[in-house]
């Protein structure tokens, strides 16, 4: 049987707005949430790009910034945190049609009505200038543009959320701006949220997917949880870089600063003709019987202001 869980460390106190989330989700100061219930947090390099998504055709990068922020309200009897964290604020998309056109697609948490997307034809080393997807900054709104088989949409909920996705046949990727929790004791500052869903069976897919996230669609019958921050104290610096669910390490996963479309790193899958799902047995993080009931397996990244409560 596998092993007891050693003891959590204590979680961020619970924020106002309750917003439920999927497992296979990243959110906040980023936690990530596994395709199997994983969970994990990651605080990333300063200003440095990583890999969400890898897979046959599509990736997905994400910068990280370093954000202090607090947790709680300031009237007379509340409690209060200051966390030195990160949150992910802007996604690059790069996805390869049917016919050999590349599409990227750039998406900024604090430009959340504009989504840029350029497109390349097969063979073209210089991309078209990149044209604006828009809607409006304040009323539910939505736009979508189709080149072959990939979709890219963008689509205002309501004032305080908007969102950027592309889909391929494989996969869906959304990328939700919103406002960090406390959100007036953090002056309406906003990060990014992450989710991937896979549009197929998981155990047809010649190539397996890989990076931060598209390794936990990893077809084993295990959540693997890996390091999480102690927010026991009043002040938090976050240091957990995924150290136990992971393969390799987080060097592994970083995109250069020059080219943050890039697919090229170690886990190579955007040009792969076949790729197997990742390696469990050398992870050494805590492992259980992986969440049974869920309706589809789905994985992301959320900020630590609202993951372990699944808040935001």
């Amino acid at each position: 049987p596998p092993p007891a869980p050693p003891a959590s460390p204590s979680p961020p106190p619970a924020s106002p707005s309750p917003s439920p989330l999927n497992p296979g989700q990243v959110t906040g100061d980023p936690h990530f949430h596994g395709a199997h219930g994983d969970t994990f947090a990651f605080r990333g390099r300063n200003n440095t790009r990583y890999v969400m998504l890898a897979a046959l055709r599509l990736q997905v990068n994400v910068l990280f910034v370093p954000v202090s922020f607090v947790m709680g309200s300031t009237c007379e009897r509340c409690t209060q945190k200051r966390v030195h964290g990160s949150f992910m604020k802007a996604v690059y998309f790069r996805a390869l049609t049917e016919t050999g056109k590349t599409v990227r697609v750039e998406y900024h948490a604090d430009a959340p009505s504009r989504a840029q997307v350029s497109t390349s034809e097969a063979n073209e080393l210089i991309h078209e200038s990149p044209a604006d997807l828009l809607v409006s900054i304040e009323k539910p709104d939505a736009i979508e543009e189709v080149i072959d088989d990939v979709t890219v949409w963008l689509k205002r909920k309501h004032t305080r959320e908007a969102a950027v996705a592309i889909r391929n046949g494989e996969f869906e990727v959304v990328a939700t701006s919103r406002y960090l929790g406390w959100a007036k004791e953090n002056e309406y500052r906003k990060r990014l949220d992450i989710g991937v869903r896979p549009l197929k069976d998981i155990a047809t897919l010649k190539v397996a997917p890989h990076g931060l996230v598209g390794q936990t669609f990893d077809q084993d019958e295990y959540r693997i949880d890996g390091a999480l921050d102690d927010y026991s104290a009043d002040v938090v610096t976050t240091k957990a870089m995924g150290e136990g669910a992971i393969e390799g390490s987080a060097p592994d996963y970083e995109i250069p600063a020059d080219d943050p479309f890039s697919w090229v790193f170690k886990y190579v899958r955007f040009n792969a003709t076949s790729a197997p799902p990742r390696d469990t047995s050398a992870l050494t993080g805590v492992r259980s019987q992986r969440e049974m009931g869920l309706k589809a397996p789905s994985a992301g990244v959320e900020g630590d202001d609202a993951a372990l409560t699944h808040t935001a």
